[in-house]
């Protein structure tokens, strides 16, 4: 009799172990479960990687020793995802993720990059390798100190072939609000552990870009869009006003008239290609007819540049855009007439009267020729007025004569990395 009971006891045991491995496995299923929202992710492929001696090499070079060495390689990742366009129709946009091998414990960064022409400057074309994009800037900045870094292409570039709404950053900053989800799902998907916080940054229209994407994040529910922090930096926020202005002004020299007419054009070339203007509407009819030729071309923003300064020269601007402009247009933009739909949009997507929630650090350049530091002083000021206090708001400024718009881009970097490891410098 006990000599039959023995194997039933072990038969009982045995199912109870299996029962509890059962129970265990599929309560270690639902923890490492890739986490939900996942709708927005189309795909991705691993398009390169940066050793740690890489990696460190950059760091030297870009900011000496005001960034950290690492002691992680990074894996970078082109993803595609979905989001919508100005007229909120689903698109298909694509962006760069960057993730330290071992993980991102710091959590995620998302950077917002400045003004390109040609989508093979976009930062999901950005291999690890020295490139003249921006790209390489902020991955080295934030990378480097164990944070993942998710960088949206923007609408019009990388992948997607429409126009870029240049320089509206209300319509921009969805297609950063959108990569979050999509860059949390990658790094669960490489088993790469991200931490839970949120930073959001940006540098000359992706300083714009940035404020708008801290705005519309502040009225999302879920802690997936919580924003720990941001840090704009040099961003035109006051389009309408102290950008209007700018680019009405004489400039001082040869090369700040052809970056005011490689703005302007950007901006006219958008609102042609998307609603139908005529570039007439906006230029005299030899600088239109260059505008229509070199922004639908495939060549390089150096290049364009100087097929701009070129056309220019033989108009005899005398360094003054009004000279390239169509009289109506410069009227409007002195008058700051809405009817025109160009200005109707600059004042739309102004992006500093406002009170964030979120502790924010804005950054710029102090004699910034190409972004007036007038739009961080009236961004400040404005949310200062608002109520918004030090405890919240401050703001850095770069007093290095030595710098321009496009160098300045490393120390504004290191300031906004200072700041997401905790030191909340700024008057």
């Amino acid at each position: 009799m006990f000599s039959n009971q023995k194997p039933v006891r072990q038969s009982a045991a045995f199912l109870l172990l299996a029962l509890l491995a059962i129970c265990a496995a599929s309560a270690a299923a639902q923890t490492n479960k890739l986490p939900v929202g996942n709708a927005n992710f189309v795909s991705s492929t691993k398009i390169g990687a940066m050793t740690v001696a890489e990696v460190n090499q950059g760091i030297e070079k870009a900011f000496g020793t005001s960034v950290s060495p690492t002691a992680s390689p990074l894996d970078l990742y082109k993803i595609n995802y979905r989001s919508t366009d100005e007229k909120n129709n689903p698109v298909v946009l694509s962006g760069l993720v960057v993730l330290p091998r071992g993980g991102a414990p710091n959590g995620l960064v998302i950077f917002n990059h400045g003004t390109i022409v040609n989508s093979e400057s976009a930062p999901s074309r950005f291999t690890g390798t020295a490139s003249k994009s921006g790209t390489e800037v902020p991955t080295l900045a934030f990378a480097s100190g164990g944070y993942a870094v998710a960088m949206p292409d923007y609408l019009g570039l990388g992948d997607d072939t429409g126009a870029h709404p240049y320089p509206l950053g209300a319509i921009n900053s969805l297609s950063a609000v959108d990569i979050i989800e999509p860059a949390r799902y990658l790094a669960a998907q490489q088993n790469t552990p991200v931490g839970a916080r949120l930073f959001v940054t940006g540098y000359s229209e992706g300083g714009a870009v940035a404020m708008w994407t801290v705005r519309n994040l502040e009225k999302k529910s879920g802690a997936m869009y919580n924003v720990t922090a941001a840090a704009p930096a040099s961003g035109p926020y006051d389009l309408s006003g102290t950008t209007r202005n700018w680019l009405l002004a004489a400039p001082t020299d040869d090369q700040a008239f052809v970056v005011r007419l490689y703005l302007t054009a950007y901006m006219a070339y958008y609102f042609h290609k998307s609603s139908g203007v005529k570039l007439t509407e906006y230029f005299k009819p030899a600088m239109a007819l260059t505008v229509s030729l070199n922004f639908k071309g495939n060549i390089s923003d150096e290049d364009l540049l100087v097929r701009l300064a070129v056309a220019s020269a033989l108009m005899r601007p005398q360094k003054s855009l009004v000279n390239v402009l169509k009289p109506s247009f410069v009227q409007a933009l002195q008058n700051t007439d809405t009817s025109d739909p160009t200005i109707q949009a600059m004042q739309k997507n102004d992006c500093y009267d406002w009170a964030p929630r979120t502790k924010m650090l804005l950054i710029n350049l102090q004699g910034d020729t190409v972004v007036d530091q007038g739009n961080t002083e009236k961004a400040f000021q404005t949310m200062r007025q608002r109520g918004v206090g030090a405890n919240v708001l401050r703001r850095y400024e770069i007093k290095d004569t030595s710098l321009n718009h496009l160098t300045a881009m490393a120390p504004a970097m290191a300031q906004a990395r200072r700041f997401f490891d905790g030191k909340f410098a700024g008057n």
